[in-house]
Formats: C-alpha cells, structure tokens, sequence
C-alpha cells in the first residue's frame, strides 16, 4: 500500500543541512546578525555533555554567517540559534511553516514533527539549526525556500491552478499569503543562498545564464534512538533565476549509495532546472 502514498507530502524526514538558512534568514530577520557577521569555528561544540562536530571533523577559523552556509558549518550554526533562543527560535520554525500542515488540498499529509522545540536542553535547539532532530515533509522545505524565493511571502500550496467552467467562467486559484520575514532579510538570504551555489556547487548546480539559490542537505536516518551509521537521505533545495525568482525545486534521495547530496541531488536539480527554464522560456538574469 505504501507505494500508494505521496512522499512529497506523506514522509516527513529529517531534513539536515537544508534547514540551515531557514534558520540563518531568522536571524537576520530579527536583526542579530548580518551576512557579514564573523565567528571563530574550532570545529566541535560541547553542549549537555554533547559533542558536536562540523561535517568530516573539519575545522573553518575564522567565518563570516555567508561562509557558515557555503561551508555548511554545524558550530556555525548552533552560533545563529544561540543569539535567537529557545522561544524565538520557535516561533520562526512555525513561522516557516513547519509542525502543521501545508494546507494543500491532497489527501494524506502529515505535520511534521518540531516537538522537541519545545523542551528547555540546550542541545534540541542547538541539532535542530541544522536539521536533526525534528522532522518535516519535502513539501514543508519547498514551501519555506517559497517565501525566501517570494520577498519573505510564502503561499499557501495548491495543485489546481484555475477551474473553467462550461458558461466560459474561469475561477483562478489566489493562494493565501503570509509574511514571515521581511523583503529585506529575503533579499539578502538569496544573496547568501546565490554564493553558496557560485562558490561551492558551481560544477554540480550552476547554469551559465542563471543564478541559482540553494543549498544540500546530506542527514543521518533516525533510527532507535540513535543515527544509522552507513545511511542518510540527501536533499538539495533551492530557487531560479535566483535574481527574479519562477521556480522553487526539491529533490530528494533516499538512502542513495553515494555519499553526498552534491553527487546525487544537486546534479538532477540542475538537469530539471534548466529544462523548465528553457521548456518556459525565461530570460537568463546572468
């Protein structure tokens, strides 16, 4: 029966690094810190008794809240959640849409699940800045990258784009809006977003006419309590022309063989972009 099931609405996983400037554009939504912003990366933090490591055990120094992205640095991170505490973290991660329905009009969608937001450890808000720990369905992602993609508006997703009725009345669907971070904190979370793709996934995402906003997310598969040690699902998300944009686009591998979303997402993100792209006939913003 499971095949059945649309995953795009059914499976909630945990996203990983692609909840990273959900979490960074709550930041800079709430004035705490800009692109520009440094930190000092040692590459571990120990929090509750609880190491955390950056992707490979690297270590970056000194980085600005840009290079935490391109990067995709944990401890940076855990840096942005701690300026906007428990309460205010919260609330953003709501804001973005995530622990409710969408709202889209298909049977069988699930909530997520963000209820360890709401528990006083340090170490819940500190996994769940760069996606572990809570749960949310691909649609969610897409759905916040959209008010990203939108001036900081995220619509609400529908499937049926106009109904046309036999007497030549048409009744075109008006998505319900809502404002959940400024124009101004969209703008420069794109801006972030269109370095992460020029200077760490040119080759894998990058078109020649086109500017691209996205980011990978490579997570470990919850199971038991704890993490399965050889599996992960991987996931890049992103928006174009990054400059103007039409399109928001997920995808996601399951338990793919290689090792990182880079190999397996982000180049069939590229392929699918650039179709649309020319099937619509958009305009290069390069």
């Amino acid at each position: 029966v499971s095949v059945f099931n649309n995953t795009t609405i059914f499976s909630p996983y945990e996203p990983g690094s692609v909840f990273k400037p959900i979490i960074m554009a709550s930041g800079l939504d709430l004035g705490l810190i800009t692109p520009f912003s440094t930190y000092t990366d040692t590459g571990e933090r120990i929090i509750n008794g609880k190491k955390i490591r950056n992707a490979l055990d690297k270590v970056y120094g000194l980085s600005t809240m840009t290079n935490v992205l391109e990067n995709s640095i944990n401890t940076g991170m855990i840096f942005v959640a701690e300026r906007i505490g428990r309460d205010r973290f919260k609330e953003y991660v709501e804001k973005f849409g995530f622990g409710k329905k969408t709202g889209i009009s298909l049977d069988t969608e699930l909530p997520g699940d963000i209820d360890l937001l709401s528990k006083q450890s340090a170490i819940y808000n500190a996994v769940g800045s760069f996606g572990q720990g809570l749960t949310a369905t691909p649609l969610q992602v897409a759905t916040a990258y959209s008010a990203m993609a939108n001036g900081g508006n995220m619509p609400t997703p529908y499937i049926v784009d106009e109904i046309r009725h036999a007497n030549g009345q048409i009744d075109k669907t008006e998505p319900e809006m809502k404002l959940v971070i400024s124009a101004n904190t969209a703008k420069l979370i794109t801006a972030m977003l269109i370095s992460v793709v020029e200077k760490t996934y040119s080759k894998a995402v990058g078109l020649k006419d086109y500017y691209v906003a996205g980011k990978t997310g490579t997570a470990q598969i919850a199971s038991k309590g704890g993490y399965e040690e050889d599996k992960t699902n991987h996931t890049f998300a992103g928006f174009f022309p990054a400059t103007d944009p039409k399109f928001v686009l997920l995808v996601k591998y399951e338990e793919p063989k290689q090792n990182w979303a880079e190999s397996t997402a982000a180049p069939v993100f590229k392929d699918v972009a650039k179709f649309v792209l020319e099937y619509r006939g958009i305009a290069g913003d390069k």
